[in-house]
Parts: structure tokens; C-alpha cells; sequence
């Protein structure tokens, strides 16, 4: 019955929906860092760089309109493909990536593995807040508070991998091919798993289907990323003490 009522929040109730949904993932994301949790106000600042990156992909997807290249086409999934896998994939998660590296990974808090994996979160909540409150004026409440709630979560998964990755990197693969593998492979990675989870969204309407990977892979990269920092810290504590 609810869901028949048709009226949309106005801007000032839709962006307390998306800051208080913002600030309950962030909590939750803080939370797998319970051995040296991060400062709040370097987190607050990390979502505050999300935004910027969600600017610069918005002056990319422009740039892209102003050449002439077409939008998503539904009916035609070939160039649905080409768009999710070449264009917001990479163009979104290499906004992320970009504000990261320039900035936040460049913080002396910014000091083991788990940090990328929970400041490249921060980052992806900040581009998604934006891209929720840009995005969804207009829609039906339900539909504003669907997006508030899974949006957020769905652009951390993916920035996760990447941010762990880039993290694990940096603190305990040394100098060398391995590294650049790590890295590199880790921001791929991002921008396939971003592009794949469009792809079936924009081509099949597979909303389950994507959440539901969604969920499965935020359940891995949460098992992998607490499995590799203790591994890695376990290697550099034997380093330090020889």
C-alpha cells in the first residue's frame, strides 16, 4: 500500500537520507579496522574527495557527449557492453583511483594494508552520495530510498578492491614487477567488476541478480582483506624482528 503512494523527498530531506545512509556505511566500513581505526575528520575528508571525484567523472561523461558518443542504447546490447566495460567503468573508478592517489594515500595515517581498503570506501561513499543526490530528485520516495541505501555500498565494493589492493601493495609486496601486478591488477579488476555489475543492471534489468552479486563479492573481499592483513602483518612483524 505504502509503495502506491506517489511523492518524492524534497532536496533538503533527500540529502539528510543520503548523509545519515553515508555516515551508517561509514561506520560499518570503520569497523573492519579495529586495531588502529582512522581518524574521522581524514575519513570525512576522504568522502569529501569522493565528491570531487564524482565532479570529475561528471566533466569526463560530458566531454564524451560533447564528441558525440552515444549514451547506453538498452536495446542494443553490444554497445551496452563497449559502454559499461570501456566508459563508466574505468571512467568511475579512475576518478576514485585518481583523488586517491594524488591526495589521501599520500596521509602518514595512511600507514597498513587495511587503510586502502577503508579510505578507497570513503571515497566511493563521498562519489556516491553525490551521484545519488544528483541522480534520484524526482523518482518516487521508495525508489530515493532503495538508491540511498545500496548505491553507497554497491561503489565501496568496488573501490574495496581496489583500495586493499593498491594497500597490500604498498606495505608488503616489495619493489618490482609483483608490486606494479598488484596494482595494476587490483584497479582492473575495479573497473571490471564496476562495468559487469552496469552490464547486467542496464542490459537485463537483473536487479536481483546484481545485488545479489553484489553481496557475494563484498562477502570475499571482506574475507580476503582480513585474511592478507594478517598475513601481511604476521611477515612484517618477522621482518622487523630479524
Amino acid at each position: 500500500m505504502l509503495c502506491n503512494i506517489h511523492f518524492s523527498l524534497n532536496r533538503l530531506q533527500l540529502l539528510g537520507v543520503i548523509l545519515t545512509s553515508g555516515m551508517l556505511w561509514m561506520h560499518y566500513i570503520q569497523s573492519k579496522d579495529r586495531q588502529h581505526p582512522e581518524p574521522p575528520w581524514r575519513l570525512a575528508l576522504a568522502f569529501l574527495l569522493g565528491i570531487v571525484a564524482c565532479w570529475l567523472s561528471i566533466l569526463g561523461f560530458t566531454a564524451l557527449d560533447a564528441l558525440g558518443v552515444p549514451d547506453i542504447k538498452f536495446n542494443e546490447k553490444p554497445w551496452t557492453a563497449f559502454y559499461c566495460f570501456a566508459i563508466i567503468g574505468p571512467m568511475e573508478e579512475g576518478a576514485k583511483v585518481l583523488v586517491a592517489l594524488l591526495f589521501v594515500f599520500r596521509w602518514r595515517e595512511f600507514d597498513e594494508p587495511l587503510d586502502g581498503f577503508v579510505y578507497a570506501a570513503a571515497v566511493a561513499l563521498g562519489f556516491a552520495s553525490l551521484e545519488n543526490f544528483l541522480d534520484t530528485p524526482g523518482t518516487d520516495w521508495h525508489e530515493q530510498l532503495a538508491e540511498t541505501i545500496a548505491l553507497p555500498i554497491t561503489h565501496a565494493l568496488f573501490s574495496s578492491i581496489w583500495g586493499f589492493g593498491l594497500g597490500y601493495a604498498r606495505f608488503c609486496v616489495p619493489p618490482g614487477a609483483r608490486r606494479i601486478q598488484w596494482q595494476v591488477g587490483s584497479v582492473l579488476l575495479a573497473m571490471f567488476a564496476h562495468g559487469l555489475y552496469d552490464f547486467f543492471t542496464f542490459a537485463f534489468q537483473a536487479t536481483y541478480a546484481t545485488s545479489g552479486m553484489a553481496l557475494a563479492l563484498w562477502l570475499f573481499v571482506i574475507w580476503r582483506a582480513r585474511a592478507l592483513s594478517k598475513w601481511c602483518g604476521m611477515v612484517q612483524t618477522s621482518s622487523a624482528q630479524k
